[in-house]
């Protein structure tokens, strides 16, 4: 996120918990299972700081937790409220993840071109993400995670993200208040997961990487 706490807080109007886990500038990678800033909706006065890949409270043990993470770092739209892992949280635990830009790779051969994406008038903007807590039974330790939405690509994003043509739900920031709310109708959740449009946002073409290299 390569803006300031500053800056961060005033777009939110919130305050950032931990500071200290903040790394303004730093290319993130979910493999690395990074703390991210949040807002969730029991707090959303707070920034705090979750680590990307969710756990699901009824998670059993840590080797069951380490597994299930590394495929969560994403929700499918379309799905959450069918999948074990996203059910609970889709009914009553909604967060927003802070960025100012997110990464995606074009395949063209065997070559990955990657695009940095971002929006056209804002710096900072919140994706849909939803979190969960939980507490490892053999240590006692809390562990508060989180996973970000995505549906399907707009007619762009398609082009850049050509395998499985997806993109993470981007909220307007008249939607970041109705959904830490959990007051939405079918006919809102559909309209909230719709395609962000793509004249609203920028594409920035970087360096080719070889195909099967690490995002």
């Amino acid at each position: 996120i390569d803006l300031s706490r500053e800056q961060i807080e005033k777009r939110f109007r919130s305050v950032m918990e931990q500071p200290e886990l903040f790394s303004p500038g730093e290319k993130i990678n979910a493999f690395t299972l990074p703390h991210l800033p949040v807002i969730v909706d029991k707090n959303p006065d707070k920034i705090c700081f979750y680590v990307w890949g969710m756990i699901p409270f009824w998670v059993k043990d840590a080797e069951f937790a380490e597994g299930i993470r590394r495929k969560t770092f994403n929700a499918k739209a379309e799905t959450l409220t069918e999948k074990p892992s996203f059910r609970n949280s889709f009914k009553n635990k909604h967060c927003l993840v802070i960025t100012n830009g997110f990464y995606e790779w074009q395949t063209v051969g065997k070559e990955k071109i990657p695009y940095f994406i971002s929006l056209r008038d804002q710096q900072a903007f919140a994706l849909a993400g939803l979190y969960d807590s939980w507490k490892d039974p053999a240590t006692g330790e809390r562990h508060n995670t989180f996973t970000v939405i995505t549906t399907r690509a707009n007619p762009r994003m398609e082009e850049i993200h050509n395998l499985k043509k997806r993109m993470p739900v981007i909220l307007p920031p008249e939607n970041e208040k109705m959904w830490l709310s959990h007051e939405l109708s079918s006919h809102v959740i559909k309209s909230i997961f719709e395609p962000f449009p793509q004249e609203l946002m920028t594409f920035e073409k970087l360096e080719k990487r070889t195909a099967g290299t690490g995002n």
